[in-house]
C-alpha cells in the first residue's frame, strides 16, 4: 500500500491554529478566574481582543513564505 502525501490546506491550518489560541486563551483565563469559563467565552472575548493582531501576524507569515517561495522559482 502506497501512502500519498497531501499539500496542507492553508484554510484548514488556519482554522486548527485561531482553534489552539482560543483553546490556550480559555485555560489561561480560567485559570484565573478560578472556574472553566466555557469556549463561547473564551472564543468570544478572544476574537475581539487578540484576533485583529493574530490575523495580521498570520498574513504577514503567508507573505514572507509566498515570497520565500517566489524567490527560490527564480
Amino acid at each position: 500500500m502506497t501512502t500519498q502525501r497531501h499539500k496542507p490546506d492553508p484554510l484548514a491550518e488556519l482554522f486548527r491554529s485561531q482553534q489552539e489560541e482560543i483553546d490556550k486563551y480559555k485555560w489561561i483565563e480560567s485559570e484565573k478566574a478560578g472556574r472553566d469559563i466555557g469556549w463561547d467565552r473564551a472564543a468570544q472575548e478572544w476574537l475581539r481582543q487578540h484576533f485583529p493582531g493574530w490575523k495580521r501576524s498570520q498574513w504577514n507569515q503567508l507573505v514572507r513564505q509566498a515570497l520565500r517561495g517566489a524567490a527560490g522559482r527564480n
